[in-house]
C-alpha cells in the first residue's frame, strides 16, 4: 500500500521533471550562395527562391535565383543510446530592419526549415565549391509565422516544427550523428529581380547583439513518466493508476486523457534508457 501511495504521489510531483529543454544558438551557420561575401563569418544570413520553388528544381547549387542558409547545432547534454519523445520544438530567427517584404508576402512565402543530408560543414572551412556540401531535403519541418511583423525594428520570426516529422530526425542526430543536428533555411520568396530586396535577411550566430537563430526543443525519454531517464515498472504503474484521468504529467501524447495510447507508449518503450 505504501508503494502505491508513493507512486501516486510521484505521478504529480515528478512528471514535470521528465521534460527537459534544450535551447541554444548554432555552433556554425553559413550563407550558401555562389556570390556570397564572407559566407562563414557573416553576421547576416539570406534566403530567397524564384517565386515558385524554394530549391532549384535542377538540383544545382544555389546561385542567382536561389539562396539558402545552413545551420547546425551540437546537442550537448542529451545522452545517446535512448529514444526521445519531442514534445515541442521551434526555431526562432530575427529579421533585420527594414524587411524587404510586406506581411502578406511573408505569409505567402514562408521561411522553411528542412533537414540536411549531412553536417560535414563548418564556418572556418566553408567553401561553396566543396564536393560534400550538404543537400537540403524535401521534408518541411516547419514554416515561419509573421505574428511579430514590423517595419520599424528587427522582429522575431518563429518557425514551429512539426514534432512527428522532427522527432525521428532529432533521434537520429542524437544517436547516429554524434549529437549534431543540421537545418537548411529556404523560401519560395522571389527578391523581385536580381538585386531586389524582397527576401529573408536574418541575423546569424556571429551577430554581436546575440540575435542569431535559436533552436528550442522540449523533450523526454520516450515513455518515461518519472523523469529518472528509464522507462520501467514505475512508469507503467503510474500510467495504470492514473488511467482515465486528465493528469497532464502522465498524459504522454498530450491528448487530454491518460488512456490506452499512453499505456502503449510506455509498453513500446519499456527498457528505454535503462
Amino acid at each position: 500500500m505504501r508503494t502505491l501511495i508513493s507512486l501516486l504521489s510521484l505521478s504529480f510531483c515528478l512528471g514535470a521533471l521528465a521534460q527537459q529543454t534544450y535551447q541554444a544558438q548554432p555552433t556554425d551557420d553559413v550563407w550558401y550562395y555562389d556570390q556570397s561575401f564572407n559566407p562563414g563569418f557573416t553576421s547576416i544570413l539570406r534566403v530567397w527562391g524564384d517565386g515558385t520553388n524554394a530549391l532549384d528544381p535542377n538540383g544545382v547549387r544555389p546561385g542567382l535565383n536561389f539562396s539558402y542558409s545552413l545551420a547546425k547545432w551540437r546537442l550537448n547534454g542529451i545522452p545517446a543510446g535512448r529514444q526521445y519523445q519531442v514534445i515541442r520544438a521551434q526555431i526562432t530567427v530575427n529579421q533585420t530592419t527594414p524587411p524587404g517584404y510586406i506581411r502578406s508576402e511573408g505569409e505567402q512565402f514562408p521561411l522553411e526549415a528542412r533537414p540536411l543530408s549531412n553536417t560535414n560543414f563548418s564556418e572556418q572551412s566553408w567553401s561553396y565549391s566543396a564536393p560534400n556540401n550538404p543537400e537540403i531535403g524535401a521534408t518541411i519541418f516547419g514554416e515561419s509565422r509573421m505574428t511579430n511583423y514590423r517595419t520599424d525594428a528587427p522582429f522575431a520570426i518563429p518557425i514551429p516544427l512539426n514534432v512527428e516529422l522532427f522527432e525521428p530526425y532529432f533521434n537520429a542526430a542524437v544517436n547516429q550523428n554524434n549529437g549534431e543536428l543540421g537545418v537548411g533555411f529556404v523560401s519560395r520568396m522571389d527578391p523581385g529581380g536580381q538585386g531586389g530586396s524582397r527576401f529573408y535577411r536574418f541575423y546569424s550566430r556571429n551577430d554581436t547583439g546575440g540575435r542569431g537563430p535559436v533552436l528550442q526543443i522540449v523533450y523526454r525519454v520516450a515513455g518515461d513518466v518519472t523523469g529518472d531517464g528509464c522507462t520501467d515498472d514505475a512508469d507503467l504503474l503510474i500510467v495504470l493508476f492514473n488511467f482515465g484521468s486528465n493528469n497532464a504529467q502522465v498524459d504522454l501524447n498530450g491528448d487530454g486523457v491518460v488512456d490506452d495510447a499512453d499505456l502503449l507508449t510506455v509498453l513500446f518503450n519499456f527498457g528505454n534508457g535503462c
